[in-house]
């Protein structure tokens, strides 16, 4: 019998068992890292992973359902917190495929016991990132290579158009999947100083460092760099990949003063246009329609599209003028890493200590190496490349 799999999301609404599919003769399921636009776009991360199932005996009333324009992989997640659970592809003939979100996956049992491990031996669709995505962070898993195909898909082509700014500012657009969020980014300025906030994990390990340093005393503008340019950074933590449903998280840290709405037009609201408006960011006025959000703890919330489930945004009250912006949605015309507006942290994983965190077995071992090839890999890219980081 195949080996089950037992799966929840971060609020918990989608809590569950599924049958593992096996692929070929090998009891080792062999995973891959998606970076196509597709998954891009309707997850906020830069890049996605699944295991195979069969099909499931029964779907959550929680569960979202996002059907593509192009007819691609449609896609389930959590309307509550926007965690993508499965995935479902059309086969010539006519059956589906089925897969489920590897950062859902709790613990898996075979009849034997314990599955096997998994591993990570691709890199699919990287032609879509145009700059290898995060593809050039993994380039060996468990101490072997990760094959890179560089095979492009179509999705790009049903995307909406890309948001920018009304005047002659430089903007960086960023959009979900489906297109109902969208907006863009300026450049640092003089308000982008404006801001306080801690450290975030990603420079000073939460449970390693004193209070009196993470609080940030002295007030510095750590998500500010050089070359008018943000801090980028990837985070494992138990509650990102729950929120995701992925394994990693990419953030970059933007002063909310930074970023505009392209909001539907109320003016063409009974209409087929799409005109949007562009207005400053302001959670409390957004208006109704453009995101969903789930508060994950008391104060934090995570912004969501709740046509596609793409991860938009984290904030928290405490410091209500920077955002966490999820950079899978960023649409820079050097490619996905956007590194003409980004410049990304390679010293640590946010949070690496929480990969297997809820979770036992073989899915928390295979989720344990995955992060320590992130952060070998970054730190073999950052000696390797004339690129510094912060």
């Amino acid at each position: 019998m195949a080996p089950t799999l037992h799966i929840r999301c971060l609020c918990g609404a989608i809590h569950e068992q599924v049958l593992s599919r096996r692929e070929g003769d090998s009891d080792q399921a062999s995973l891959s890292l998606c970076h196509c636009d597709a998954c891009r776009h309707s997850s906020g991360t830069l890049s996605t992973s699944y295991y195979p199932i069969l099909e499931p005996t029964t779907l959550s009333d929680n569960l979202g359902r996002y059907d593509p324009a192009d007819g691609g992989s449609t896609r389930y997640f959590c309307a509550k917190c926007g965690c993508h659970v499965f995935r479902s592809n059309r086969l010539g003939s006519g059956s589906l495929e089925w897969k489920v979100a590897t950062g859902v996956v709790a613990s898996t049992t075979d009849i034997g016991g314990d599955a096997t491990d998994a591993r990570y031996t691709r890199h699919t669709y990287v032609a879509d990132t145009q700059d290898g995505g995060a593809s050039i962070w993994i380039p060996m898993f468990d101490g072997e290579s990760v094959q890179s195909i560089g095979d492009s898909s179509s999705f790009v082509d049903t995307l909406p158009p890309i948001p920018q700014s009304s005047d002659s500012e430089e903007s960086l657009g960023a959009s979900c999947a489906c297109g109902r969020v969208r907006f863009h980014i300026t450049r640092p300025g003089p308000q982008s100083r404006n801001a306080h906030s801690d450290y975030p994990d990603l420079l000073y390990a939460y449970n390693k460092t004193p209070v009196s340093i993470r609080s940030n005393p002295n007030r510095e503008k750590w998500w500010l760099c050089g070359e008018g340019r943000y801090l980028a950074g990837t985070c494992a933590c138990a509650s990102c990949r729950l929120a995701t449903g992925f394994e990693i998280q990419t953030w970059a840290f933007v002063p909310r003063a930074n970023i505009f709405a392209h909001i539907p037009d109320p003016a063409t609201a009974d209409s087929a246009e799409d005109r949007r408006v562009i207005v400053p960011l302001d959670f409390e006025t957004l208006g109704p329609g453009v995101l969903s959000s789930y508060s994950s703890s008391p104060g934090v919330f995570r912004d969501f599209c709740g046509r596609c489930g793409a991860t938009v945004f984290w904030r928290d009250n405490v410091r209500p003028g920077k955002v966490d912006v999820s950079v899978g949605l960023l649409r820079a015309d050097e490619g996905a890493r956007a590194e003409s507006w980004l410049s990304w942290w390679t010293r640590r994983v946010s949070f690496e200590e929480e990969a297997g965190t809820g979770r036992r077995g073989a899915p928390a071992r295979t989720a344990k190496k995955l992060i320590v090839s992130l952060q070998e890999g970054l730190k073999e890219w950052a000696e390797g490349s004339t690129r510094v980081s912060k």
